[in-house]
This record gives structure tokens, C-alpha cells and sequence, in this order.
């Protein structure tokens, strides 16, 4: 959903968001079919050297691939830790075999894939990754005392991870059923040193059978001395515990302040064609203040920023070039939304959902607030994805007499005439009156006083609360919300809406934050994963995103550009259509006599 201007929930993360933007290097946003064109590559006479600071809104939740839940977290583990397979090309969705040799021997019923591990691949710290260590990583998941649910929901499949005859680098994995998007699935989880992070070898002490039951669980001790250390900020937070084959090593956490990464200087795939790291540090500078941030980037102090404030991207850094930076403003896959915690009975009646939608007045936000830098959405699919999105739903026009009409036929009515719409629940005769609950945004937040203003006029008292971004996410991971504005970043595909709408993940702080049930959108989303036949599987896509729409599951507001400032020292910059960002960091260099920073120190 997002870094902490976006929130990333793994296999999907709030990311937030106009005129005369500036369009230059290779993105052109005047169109929505332009977010695939990726400028060619400019890596002749590249070095390694300098350092690239970014500016993030807050801390990131977590470095561990494991429990981590948000965007920023996911970015930097990504230079940390590596996957079996991966799209290194960017371009597309095409995997590449990365820590394995090639693509995993499949059998005919889709419920068991081997895959073999290259040998000579190392973590970090020289010790040789095996098979063992991919075993520990998805033993660690599938505990179900390790807080690690968004992660859980994309492999429940699994039954279990063995090495094949005792080879550590032939590794099965074993599915209970099987899953179209297995291969994907299996494939991006993040591989960690099982002698770093389990260093007492606890997992070894209990069985993926007995991962498959809580109170089986909770009533091995070595399970949840396992989870306790897992889940502590020593297994979240310390590089000593957080140790990957990946590029770059993590080097220092000042909380609030930096988070520290160095280049790999013996990075086993260092000349691989998308191996190769330029950075000598990649480099997170916290500052909350968007303001602050701006003053910041004029003073050449950062060198790259999510600019979270779309009127300092239009108007304050109009002119990057006065302060040596450049702008770019392309689509991302992610989508931005308001929730609604259906276990409310303010929100559980389905009319009551669509009147809180025609009360938004999108084109008018995106004008106004958004600087134009966002196109408006029905459904959760991302419009650049032509093969799966769905065309076909009806535009949601800002309509309070109908608004007010749906209010009504739900029971809704100021019965004592002091301007708040009221109803008799339970014997009870409730006001309409809700809290936003919102990350430290301002953008939101000016979205918000749109909307609650809208709802003011119709008889609904909407107030907002504003918490720190880690407070945010536990908020809402505990349902203790009335409603949110946040943002999905679409990193899973092809696309799966399980993990945000099957009412099964709005248990054990699962994604599915609204506590959305449907019988008919779960059977789709059901048969969805087990259908191998793509035309069919898209048919059934087309089904799950209009019975979204029909039941508003979530007010889909829009899809934003981002809006990002960087350093025009560097070179070989390009934009991609995939997740988790736009750009790539370790691709980035600066000629030797051009670097800001001469010393890795």
C-alpha cells in the first residue's frame, strides 16, 4: 500500500500522489499508454562511486522480507535479500531465474515444484546460501505465531518445503492445492540466512504440519520462542540479523533519522546484466515535515524524493533545474482508495457504501488537490494492465441527490431536525458521525476536509484523526478504524485480489482491513486461483472486479502519477511499468568527476 507515503502490503503496498508537470527523460504522461515506453540503457564508461540519498516520509516498518508490510521496507530489502526468480528486466513480468539455475520442474497436477539452487552463491557475510536457508525461510513464514500474515496469504498452498534427497541445492516445494500463480508465488520470496536470523535453530524443532494450526502452535514452546525472537525488533531492525546475498548490506538504523545500506563488495552476481550496483551507499533520510523536505532537495541535501505534496511538485519545484534536479512523473501500478470497517453498522449496508461514493467529487479533487496528476478509477485492477482490466464498469459521478436518495431508502433521516442524519439501530438512535483515520499525509488530509464537507451538506459529521505512520498501520491491522485513506501499490501479478477481499484474510491481521465478506466474491476469488486456462481465468477476473464495484468494497478514488525529484548528476535513469517503484536505484551511476560524494565512509 504505501511508503509511508506509500503503504506496501506485499503482494500488493499506501503510496501516495498537475498541471505543467514536468515530463522529461523518457516519461511522457500525457496518455495512459505511455507508461511502458523505458528509455534504452546508459551504462557506457559506468563506475561504481557516490551515494544516492533518499527522502522517505517516516522509519520503515520493518527490513525483515518476512514481517515486513509496507512499501519502503520492501524497496531497500529488496537490495538486501534475494528471490529465486525475479522480472531483473523490469520491463515486464518475464521471470528470471536469479538464486536458482533455471525455471522449477513442475508435475502434471500443478502440486509439487523442484527447483535448483546455483551453487556459489554467498550471503554477505561469505557463508554459502543453500538449501537449508530457502527451507528456513518458508518454515519462519508459516508460523503462524510469526507476524507474517500478508505474507502467508500468498503461499497457503504450501504443504511443505524438503531438500530432494538431502541435496541442499535441490529444493520441492509440495502444494496442498494447486495455484496458477504458484510458480510467481513461490518464486519472490525473499531468502534469508537461516544462521543470522534462527541462530538457536529453533525452526528445526518443529514441522510445516504443525504450522498449519494455531492452537497447535501455541502450544509448542519452540514455536513461539521462535515467533517472539522473529517478531522483535532485534530480528526487524538489526543488520547483525538481517543478513542477504543481495547487492548491498545493511549497515545502520538512527530511528527517525537514517537507515544505511553499502554496496556488496563481493556481491556473487555482480556482472550479471542486471547484477551490476553503482552506489557505493543507498542512504534513507527521514523527514516528516513535507516542507522541510522541500527546502531539503533545493538545498541539494537529498537526491531522491517522493514529492507527497502535489502542489510542491507543480509549484515550489517547478524548476528543478535551479537546484540541479530533474522530474519525473510516471504512472506506477498502485491505486488509491477509502475503507470502510464493515463491522460498523454505520457502513455494513451496501447502499449506504455506494451514497459515500457519489459524495466524492473525484474530478474535482484531482483538479484541485492532485494538481491533475491522477486519473480516476472504478475497481482495483491497474488500467495499464489491458489483458485484466475490466473496461466495463460505470463511471461513479459525484452525485449527492442521489447520494442522499440511497441514505434514505437505508433508513437514514435527520428525525429531530439538528442537521445530522440519524437511524434507530438495536433500539439505539445513532447519529451518522465517523472518524477518517489517516498517516501524517497532508494530501489526504486535504482530500478529506473535500469530502467531509461534501458530507457535512447531506447530514454526515465526519472528523479526522492523524497518526504516525507505524501507530497507522497497527490501527488498521486491528480494525480499529471507522474508516482510512490509503493506497495499494500492485506489486503482485498477474493480479489477485484474495489477499484484500477474501473474507478469510480479515482475520489474524490479515489485508483485508474492511472486514469485506462476500460468499460470491470468495468463490470467485477461489476459483480464480485454481484455474490454469488463462482465457477463463480472466472471464472470472472480469466477475470479481464488478461484484468490487457492486458492493463497493472500497471507494476506488484514483490511480496517481508519481511525482519524483532526483539529482541530475546521475546517469542511466530510467522509469518502469513495474512494481515496487518506478525506478531502480542500483542502476544509477555518476561519471568519477562528477560525484558528490567521494568516500564510502
Amino acid at each position: 500500500m504505501i511508503t509511508n507515503s506509500k503503504l506496501l502490503f506485499l503482494t500488493a503496498f499506501i503510496s501516495l500522489l498537475a498541471l505543467n508537470c514536468s515530463k522529461k527523460d523518457n516519461v511522457n504522461t500525457d496518455s495512459q499508454d505511455d507508461y511502458s515506453k523505458v528509455a534504452p540503457t546508459d551504462t557506457a564508461g559506468a563506475v561504481t562511486g557516490d551515494w544516492i540519498i533518499q527522502r522517505e516520509l517516516a522509519d520503515p516498518q520493518s527490513l525483515n522480507p518476512v514481517t515486513l508490510q509496507d512499501a519502503t521496507g520492501r524497496e531497500f530489502s529488496l537490495h538486501v535479500f534475494e528471490r529465486l526468480m525475479w522480472a531483473a528486466g523490469r520491463e515486464d513480468y518475464e521471470l528470471v531465474p536469479w538464486l536458482v539455475e533455471s525455471k522449477p520442474e513442475e508435475t502434471p497436477d500443478h502440486l509439487t515444484y523442484t527447483y535448483k539452487l546455483k551453487k556459489g552463491i554467498t550471503f554477505s557475510n561469505g557463508k554459502p546460501l543453500t538449501g537449508k536457508d530457502v527451507v528456513f525461510t518458508f518454515k519462519a513464514m508459516m508460523n503462524p505465531l510469526v507476524d507474517a500474515a500478508q505474507s502467508r496469504q500468498a503461499i497457503d498452498m504450501l504443504k511443505n518445503v524438503e531438500l530432494v534427497g538431502g541435496d541442499e541445492y535441490t529444493v520441492r516445494f509440495n502444494l496442498s492445492r494447486p495455484y496458477f500463480k504458484a510458480v510467481y508465488a513461490l518464486s519472490d520470496i525473499q531468502i534469508m540466512s537461516k544462521a543470522a536470523a534462527d541462530p538457536e535453530s529453533l525452526t528445526d524443532k518443529y514441522s510445516f504440519e504443525e504450522c498449519k494450526d494455531m492452537a497447535t502452535a501455541q502450544k509448542n514452546p519452540d514455536m513461539k520462542k521462535f515467533a517472539d525472537f522473529f517478531n522483535s525488533q532485534e530480528a526487524n531492525r538489526d543488520p547483525s540479523r538481517l543478513i542477504g546475498s543481495g547487492p548491498y548490506i545493511f549497515e545502520k538504523w538512527d530511528t527517525g533519522q537514517w537507515v544505511h545500506f553499502k554496496r556488496n563488495p563481493n556481491y556473487w552476481n555482480n556482472t550479471a546484466v542486471h547484477g551490476m550496483a553503482y552506489p557505493e551507499k543507498l542512504i534513507i533520510r527521514v523527514i516528516q515535515d513535507q516542507s522541510a523536505a522541500t527546502v531539503a532537495a533545493k538545498n541539494k541535501e537529498i537526491d531522491l524524493m517522493y514529492v507527497v505534496k502535489p502542489m510542491d511538485f507543480v509549484k515550489e519545484l517547478a524548476n528543478p533545474e535551479q537546484f540541479n534536479m530533474k522530474k519525473a512523473d510516471p504512472f506506477e501500478p498502485q491505486f488509491t482508495y477509502i475503507g470502510y470497517n464493515m463491522n460498523n453498522v454505520l457502513f455494513s449496508d451496501v447502499k449506504v457504501r455506494w451514497a459515500l461514493a457519489y459524495i466524492v467529487d473525484r474530478n474535482t479533487i484531482i483538479e484541485k488537490v492532485q494538481y491533475g496528476l491522477a486519473v480516476p478509477i472504478q475497481g482495483p485492477v491497474y488500467f495499464g494492465d489491458k489483458k485484466n482490466f475490466n473496461p466495463n464498469l460505470p463511471t461513479i459521478e459525484f452525485n449527492p441527490e442521489k447520494a442522499k436518495q440511497l441514505l434514505k431508502e437505508a433508513g437514514w433521516q435527520d428525525s429531530d431536525g439538528n442537521g445530522i442524519l440519524d437511524k434507530n439501530i438495536n433500539g439505539i438512535k445513532t447519529e451518522f458521525k465517523f472518524t477518517y483515520l489517516l498517516n501524517t499525509n497532508e494530501s489526504r488530509k486535504q482530500t478529506i476536509l473535500v469530502i467531509a464537507d461534501a458530507l457535512k451538506k447531506i447530514g454526515i459529521i465526519a472528523e479526522i484523526q492523524t497518526l504516525e505512520w507505524s501507530v497507522f498501520l497497527e490501527k488498521i491491522k486491528k480494525h480499529e478504524f471507522d474508516a482510512l485513506m490509503g493506497a495499494w501499490v500492485l506489486t503482485d501479478y498477474p493480479p489477485d485480489q484474495y489477499q484484500l477481499y477474501h473474507s478469510s484474510q480479515s482475520k489474524n491481521d490479515g489485508s483485508n482491513y474492511g472486514s469485506y465478506s462476500s460468499r460470491l466474491a470468495d468463490s470467485l476469488m477461489e476459483a480464480y486461483r485454481s484455474e490454469f486456462d488463462e482465457t477463463k481465468r480472466i472471464e472470472i477476473s472480469m466477475q470479481i472486479q464488478k461484484v468490487l464495484y457492486d458492493d463497493q468494497a472500497y471507494t476506488f478514488l484514483w490511480t496517481p502519477k508519481a511525482k519524483y525529484v532526483y539529482a541530475e548528476r546521475f546517469k542511466n535513469v530510467r522509469w518502469y511499468p513495474t512494481p515496487p517503484t518506478a525506478y531502480h536505484t542500483p542502476e544509477w551511476w555518476v561519471p568519477a568527476n562528477q560525484r558528490k560524494y567521494q568516500s564510502a565512509n
